[in-house]
């Protein structure tokens, strides 16, 4: 039997799991492997943002501009994502640990805060392609279960995130930042190997569909204007912890190992929140999921605000555990929404969703330099309380479809 007979038979089974519904573990979590290695390099920012602001001389504000042109290229993803509905960008996407290695491992050591930009901006443009076009891949192996396979999406992006401080502590504390350059190597083997590992699974919609489908811009419109309201009113939180709370530790006098594992713990406590999110968004639906994420993340940051020691611990991870809900729930609501245009709706909500925190990050910046930690962790709280109202404008209730070519069978 030839290879490509043996490759469609493969192909072909992949496609009857999907039409039961059954979510195919070992492709996803292959597929997460690369979110993960991606978003390590991406924890390097927050860790970084003191060394930064000391050795460069900046302004918060001006730190904050780090995660502003990492995360505002995201505007890219829907182009990326409209692209990709229509032809197979996996193997660029899959580049993402590469070049976003390369350009975050060099952001300790560059010359000068506009090269430090640059090396920003670059490594958001390789992490837009990787979000646009990764995780619809992974949807198309969830069948039915599209929250759960968001899940093990998004914990390969939070097992990045989670060690990303450790590491880029562990290198500057026992070596020094001038040793962080070597740590590319590790994005550079793993795009390799993955691309290897994937090179036939079949590609996102484009080359596998014997069909065309319109964009559903009107409808697309309208559910993502209370998404963007709710990712608004939490991106003042987010930004609070995940991009300042390294700052708002080193100015309470905190050493920089407890800054790196404060931040793990956010991060860490985040993964049993992005698991339970994607789970319950399947059993019980999105509006219940999102309310909970709202009102017991703005009451644990509220606690880690007013408290210190190992409760102050406690409320941080629980922070981290409830807030991060909501991403696995917006994605998986956006890719059953429109199943034929998966990659366009997936872009739509990550654009929103990684361009206004990066706005949010400047402006919390500014705050924390007007009124100091404390108040900015206090606003961000009681903005993201809000988000609850926008909960009510969102559709009770989605069925995931999962697309068919015309013979019958899913469209990969």
């Amino acid at each position: 039997m030839s290879t490509s007979i043996i490759r469609e038979k493969k192909e072909e089974s992949k496609a009857e799991s999907g039409a039961e519904g059954k979510l195919q573990t070992r492709e996803a979590v292959t597929i997460s492997i690369a979110h993960a290695m991606h978003d390590t390099y991406a924890g390097f920012i927050a860790p970084l943002l003191p060394l930064l602001i000391a050795r460069l001389s900046l302004l918060k504000v001006e730190a904050g501009l780090f995660s502003f042109f990492y995360q505002g290229t995201s505007v890219l993803q829907p182009f990326i994502g409209h692209t990709a509905d229509r032809k197979n960008l996996r193997k660029l996407a899959l580049l993402g640990p590469a070049v976003t290695g390369i350009m975050l491992s060099l952001l300790g050591v560059a010359p000068d805060f506009y090269t430090g930009l640059l090396f920003s901006m670059v490594a958001g443009i390789s992490s837009a392609f990787m979000h646009a076009v990764l995780p619809p891949l992974v949807t198309s192996f969830s069948g039915k279960e599209i929250g759960k396979g968001m899940s093990i999406w998004l914990v390969g992006g939070e097992i990045g995130i989670l060690l990303g401080p450790i590491l880029i502590t562990f290198i500057v504390s026992v070596f020094s930042i001038n040793a962080t350059p070597w740590l590319m190597l590790g994005g550079i083997m793993v795009s390799i190997i993955l691309n290897i590992l994937l090179k036939d699974i079949p590609g996102i919609n484009g080359k596998n569909s014997t069909t065309t489908f319109s964009v559903p811009k009107k409808e697309l419109v309208h559910l993502m204007l209370p998404i963007g309201a709710l990712v608004l009113m939490r991106s003042f939180l987010r930004a609070s912890t995940e991009v300042f709370l390294p700052v708002y530790l080193t100015e309470s006098g905190a050493s920089l190992i407890f800054v790196g594992a404060s931040t793990s713990i956010l991060f860490g406590s985040g993964i049993i929140g992005t698991i339970l999110g994607g789970a319950l968004n399947d059993r019980t639906g999105h509006r219940a999921v999102l309310a909970f994420s709202i009102l017991f993340s703005t009451i644990s940051m509220l606690l880690f605000i007013h408290s210190d020691g190992f409760l102050q611990i406690i409320s941080l991870a629980f922070l981290g555990f409830t807030s991060i809900m909501m991403l696995p729930v917006g994605m998986a609501l956006a890719q059953a929404t429109f199943p034929f245009n998966r990659s366009l709706a997936n872009g739509t909500y990550l654009a929103l969703f990684f361009a206004i925190n990066a706005i949010a990050s400047v402006i919390t910046g500014y705050i924390y330099d007007q009124l100091g930690g404390y108040q900015t962790f206090l606003i961000g709280a009681l903005i993201n309380l809000l988000g609850l109202l926008f909960v009510l404008f969102l559709p009770k209730k989605v069925s995931p479809v999962i697309p068919q070519n015309i013979d019958g069978k899913e469209r990969t």
